[in-house]
């Protein structure tokens, strides 16, 4: 009895602390997939944000003093713009620089000459003189609904303010904002937005749009977000729930996006294990006051190993982070159960480790992988290092005369040509809107002037992917002889594609 008294305890002891370490590195890791799951979608809103403030920017262009003082003109303006109406629900408007309705669109009998003046995004657009995303305000163009406002200041040739042009988002409406509410954490986990006001923007529960989150003390983490934090930590809400919570501010305008992931089911997998680990007690207890030699001859042992498996897990990679152990006994449920979750786990990092390192449009690399790869090379020492940069020449013609869908086009077609030109070594990586760069280890000047003439050939031989827009690209290169040197070599080869390009524009317009 000594004896098995003692070996229970043993391996009682060692199978507690392989089960918190394993609890404290899960909850560890699944904090960290949270957390890069809400960056990423912080930046797929960020990035709507922007190209809804993009799409009135180039709308407001097309406003003039005449037609702001004909709202006839500006009525046809506004109903003859469908793909800015397709992005924006709750109307589109045209104010005046005093703060009332000229038009707005759809139309409303007896509507114009409304005074707005008092809104907070007219006195921000008035104040800030630039393009202001409003805090949620419910709406008179469709009473009673809560909405944002997007508005942009439009001025004569002299820079004078002559009217402010507006859209409105419906937050009631299946648009970019009401799908990310859509959007599901597991089974119950779920995203919101919310002001930094604490009004609730975007939220499953559509009861609990324009209404306070919480008031300041109710939940603490909330409070600390709105100062400034950003991250994830177990957190209980003003209604008591106990959950998984993270926060990330948004780029594009003082919002704070939030995600609840309840902890009885982020921490399911914990629990199940919990409950193996006690009827695996209970058996081995029995099993072991009759059968002492087998016990610390084989399930001792399968327990030191899976501990040390668990132990050493985060420097594993692979079939090696799962445990080999084909028994079908309470350690084999247990190892099942665990591989099962590895798996999953590493399948879930492989997906958030692409989106994070790679354009979404292009699939190429994007701007963080460049500059990661910039910096590794600036510190190793492998020479020549080339720099290209390319810039497509007529992507803004394209978006303002066809729309961003065929300006799209042009960049995918432009990513998939250079992505064919240069070596499958080499970085290829899409590093802003309209540009594109490409580090290329071990080539010297010669060899890249030689590949970029290949290229050049390469974009006046392919067939136009937009009608009226051939692939036209400008390039720079340099080399640098050292890795120090390599930033120097980077902001060069900026500066010979700019020169490529105004000498093109002289060219064609001789100015």
């Amino acid at each position: 009895m000594a004896v098995c008294a003692f070996v229970i305890l043993f391996q009682s002891v060692l199978a507690t602390l392989a089960l918190l370490y394993f609890k404290s590195e899960f909850k560890r890791n699944i904090s960290a997939q949270q957390m890069t799951l809400l960056s990423v979608a912080s930046q797929d809103i960020d990035q709507k944000l922007r190209s809804a403030q993009k799409a009135l920017i180039a709308l407001s262009r097309e406003f003039t003093p005449q037609n702001v003082s004909d709202p006839k003109a500006a009525q046809w303006i506004l109903d003859h713009n469908p793909d800015t109406a397709s992005i924006f629900d709750n109307a589109l408007f045209l104010f005046s620089k005093e703060g009332r309705i000229i038009v707005e669109s759809p139309y409303i009998a007896n509507r114009r000459g409304r005074d707005i003046s008092f809104r907070d995004y007219y006195k921000q657009t008035i104040k800030s003189g630039k393009p202001v995303i409003s805090p949620p305000f419910f709406s008179t163009h469709t009473p009673g609904t809560p909405s944002v406002m997007f508005t942009v200041p439009i001025r004569d040739k002299a820079g004078h303010l002559i009217a402010i042009l507006g859209a409105g988002l419906n937050l009631l409406q299946n648009n970019f904002l009401g799908d990310m509410s859509r959007i599901r954490i597991a089974k119950t986990g779920y995203l919101y937005l919310i002001s930094h006001d604490r009004t609730m923007i975007m939220h499953p529960d559509k009861t609990r749009i324009m209404k306070i989150a919480a008031k300041p003390g109710e939940n603490t983490l909330l409070d600390k977000a709105i100062n400034g934090f950003e991250g994830t930590g177990e957190n209980t809400d003003s209604k008591g729930r106990h959950a998984l919570t993270s926060f990330k501010h948004l780029q594009a305008t003082d919002w704070i996006l939030g995600a609840n992931y309840p902890l009885n089911e982020a921490y399911e997998p914990i629990q199940r294990g919990e409950k193996y680990f006690a009827l695996a007690v209970v058996f081995c207890t029995a099993v072991i006051i009759f059968v002492v030699r087998f016990i610390m001859n084989q399930y001792t042992h399968t327990l030191v190993r899976f501990a040390d498996h668990v132990r050493h897990i985060t420097h594993k990679q692979g079939s090696a982070r799962l445990f080999q152990h084909d028994s079908k006994d309470e350690i084999g449920i247990l190892v099942q159960t665990f591989n099962a979750m590895v798996e999953h786990e590493d399948r879930k990092s492989e997906e958030l480790l692409h989106t994070s390192t790679h354009d979404s449009l292009t699939g190429l690399y994007n701007r963080s992988y460049f500059d990661a790869e910039m910096e590794r090379l600036s510190r190793g020492r492998q020479t020549p290092i080339s720099v290209v940069i390319a810039d497509i020449d007529l992507l803004k013609e394209c978006n303002d005369t066809i729309g961003h869908a065929a300006g799209d086009v042009l960049i995918r077609e432009t990513a998939a040509t250079l992505l064919e030109s240069f070596r499958a070594e080499d970085v290829v990586a899409r590093i802003g809107g309209d540009e594109f760069g490409v580090l290329l280890p071990g080539v010297d000047a010669e060899l890249v002037k030689q590949t970029l003439d290949r290229l050049r050939k390469a974009l006046l031989k392919s067939t136009p992917p937009v009608e009226n827009f051939p692939l036209s690209v400008s390039l720079g290169c340099a080399t640098a002889h050292t890795a120090e040197d390599l930033i120097d070599a980077f902001e060069q080869a900026d500066q010979r594609m700019y020169h490529e390009k105004r000498r093109k524009k002289v060219l064609a317009y001789g100015n």
